[in-house]
């Protein structure tokens, strides 16, 4: 039986990097032709640990997505560089996989905007948090009301920081050079929160608060943070996100019915009130939820290539990734001066 394939290249070969890349090669409709990274000696290790025949490194990216015919790209480089990556990228008629935050700056989404509504091409936002089991799950006790009408949404997502909950593979530290990543653990972590919210609750409306500080990496940008903001059915929201605590992700509901709160973790158990809801359906459901053993990564790849085949656009779509790099934006416009 013919198989189709797609012809896949790389930008970045970091940690991320190698994460996608082993996600495409699973795929038996993806062929992994082309990698680039900013130094010879980490494309070349990419080319040989993935059998990848072209390799690229400085700013040979461009000749990259102009050499290759590719048909998707995976942008998985430091921060400043995924716009114009993008844009080449969109020039070259390529689909593109762009991970979180897809850029830096307003002008840099809209400049994207621009360009991907002339083209009829596919693009992900590396969102793969939703496809973890357990928020289709929490979304289920949302729209059915379990908890009544949610009032309240809190979500606090934390680890060491970037070279300490990771081993990295450059020597080069550009997450905490502010000009390359473009904004601290807001703009590292707090989009997952931002999109994940906006999948369960519906659109943000206002941010009302942004509290900051450098706690522990000494680095001009936040380490530790919090937002207060709006969705426009009026819930409230606080994001909190750092670099210098334990790893932990919590997600806590409170609605006119009752109170849930999941460690996504899944280290502790679930807890709700009233005890009476421990009959309900949907939280008996999340009380009783097992992860399947499955790389979310991997999970949004495969999505991402059924959707390349299929030449229909889904989401996680360049909106979603937009909606919640503006989030961050809003929230750095309230800085004090």
């Amino acid at each position: 039986m013919y198989i189709m394939k797609l012809k896949v290249g790389l930008l970045g070969a970091g940690a991320f990097g190698y994460l996608h890349l082993s996600g495409y090669q699973k795929n038996e409709h993806c062929e992994l032709v082309s990698v680039a990274s900013r130094t010879e000696q980490s494309a070349k290790k990419a080319a040989d640990k993935f059998n990848i025949p072209n390799c690229y490194w400085g700013d040979e990216w461009i000749k990259m997505l102009e050499e290759n015919s590719l048909d998707v790209v995976s942008i998985c480089s430091p921060n400043y560089l995924h716009a114009p990556m993008t844009i080449e990228a969109i020039k070259n008629g390529i689909n593109i996989l762009c991970e979180k935050p897809i850029c830096i700056s307003q002008k840099e989404l809209e400049n994207i905007e621009t360009m991907l509504n002339k083209k009829k091409l596919i693009y992900f936002s590396s969102f793969q948090k939703r496809y973890i089991g357990i928020f289709s799950l929490i979304k289920e006790v949302i729209d059915n009301k379990a908890l009544g009408d949610i009032n309240l949404v809190r979500y606090f997502f934390s680890h060491y920081g970037p070279y300490t909950s990771w081993k990295p593979f450059s020597e080069q530290k550009w997450f905490f050079d502010s000009k390359m990543a473009g904004g601290g653990v807001l703009l590292d972590l707090g989009v997952h929160c931002v999109d994940i919210l906006r999948h369960l609750v519906g659109e943000y409306n206002e941010i009302e608060g942004y509290s900051y500080n450098s706690f522990c990496k000494k680095i001009e940008d936040e380490d530790n943070c919090n937002v207060l903001f709006r969705f426009e059915n009026n819930t409230l929201g606080v994001i909190s996100v750092s670099w210098c605590n334990e790893p932990m992700e919590l997600l806590e509901l409170y609605g006119t019915m009752g109170t849930l709160k999941v460690n996504l973790h899944l280290t502790e158990p679930i807890s709700f009130t009233p005890k009476k809801l421990k009959r309900n359906q949907y939280i008996k459901k999340i009380v009783e939820y097992e992860p399947l053993d499955e790389n979310t990564q991997h999970l949004l790849i495969n999505h991402f290539i059924n959707c390349v085949l299929k030449g229909k656009q889904e989401h996680p779509d360049f909106n979603d990734g937009k909606l919640a790099t503006e989030f961050v934006l809003k929230a750095y416009s309230l800085k004090k001066s």
